[in-house]
């Protein structure tokens, strides 16, 4: 009778290891065909579309997984495009046709989605680009406005928090804005702990990737003219709500030049959210400007200088690049 009952038990599991190695066999099957599908899905975008589309303008974005300086003698792990967190800004022309290349050289899955107008196959959300694999996005720019572009493949607030994100601005084609200086300014957060990467509360919330950058290095702007700054929050939290000060400014809501500007002392811009802001001051001198609340705190602080200066601005002057450089040199120049 035992005899029996160990034979039916060994029997019982001999079927059960083979049953469960045929369904492995058949999800793993599965994963493959879904991996094909996803990589033809690749290629078809890449080679056919781009020849209907005919783009004005080809840029070129490589991920890969790096570690960046966020605040003196502070590094983190990151998965960085084109090697800064953020990512470089994207700058285009209303209605302009944009053909972006995504090269995916880190360890994981990831996409380039972008705010604004464009069909599914250029969303961003799928395909997911496999390591080692790319994929080309063609974007017709709209609207006009500060926008942005970030990972996501699930869980997208990790994504982010490891630094896949920038700003995207899309200037008007046909209602050309006052003559200002211009900046941008992408708000974000950054944990320390790469444990808990997504935790509620970040270590730091820095303006373009670096806390503090701007008490060292202030935004200039002479007295009288326009200071016109696109800001974006890259955070996966909590908002923030931007003030500068000795200055009552224009904004325009959710960063879209199709909404009508109005006056606001502070302006609080939501996780993926944007604005832009216009401003005067009346008086030279060295004023502040941060974010409320505990974001100042980490990080989220700078210094505009407004000279005193009788000759006024007749076209706009765009400091992306030198914001741009600046990043680079801050979250660099200590790699070996």
């Amino acid at each position: 009778m035992k005899a029996s009952l160990s034979y039916n038990c060994i029997l019982y599991s001999l079927v059960s290891i083979f049953l469960l190695l045929t369904i492995c066999q058949i999800v793993a099957l599965q994963q493959q065909e879904i991996y094909a599908e996803n990589q033809n899905n690749v290629s078809s975008n890449n080679i056919t579309d781009i020849e209907a589309f005919n783009p004005t303008k080809k840029i070129k974005i490589v991920l890969e997984d790096t570690e960046i300086e966020i605040a003196p003698g502070k590094k983190i792990k990151t998965w960085a495009f084109n090697g800064t967190v953020p990512g470089p800004p994207l700058r285009f022309t209303e209605g302009e046709n944009v053909s972006i290349l995504f090269v995916n050289k880190g360890l994981y899955p990831h996409t380039m989605h972008f705010h604004g107008i464009h069909d599914d196959k250029n969303d961003g959300a799928s395909p997911f680009i496999m390591p080692g694999k790319s994929y080309t996005y063609n974007l017709t720019a709209e609207p006009a406005g500060a926008l942005m572009y970030h990972c996501h493949v699930p869980p997208v607030s990790e994504h982010i928090r490891m630094g896949m994100y920038g700003a995207l601005i899309i200037d008007p084609k046909d209602k050309p804005l006052k003559p200002a200086k211009e900046y941008y300014m992408v708000s974000s957060e950054f944990s320390t702990d790469e444990k808990n990467v997504t935790k509620f509360l970040a270590d730091y919330y820095p303006i373009n990737g670096y806390a503090y950058q701007y008490m060292n290095y202030p935004l200039e702007i002479n007295q009288g003219d326009t200071l016109r700054l696109y800001i974006v929050n890259e955070g996966i939290t909590i908002p923030v709500s931007i003030h500068l000060h000795s200055s009552i400014f224009d904004v325009y809501q959710s960063g879209l030049l199709s909404n009508e500007p109005y006056q606001a002392q502070s302006i609080a811009v939501a996780p993926g959210d944007a604005t832009i802001v216009e401003a005067k001051w009346r008086y030279p001198g060295n004023y502040m400007f941060h974010s409320h609340g505990l974001q100042e705190e980490h990080g989220n602080m700078g210094h505009i200088i407004v000279k005193e200066n009788s000759t006024k601005l007749t076209d706009s002057i765009s400091m992306f690049d030198w914001q741009y450089e600046l990043q680079k040199k801050l979250q660099t120049h200590n790699s070996n």
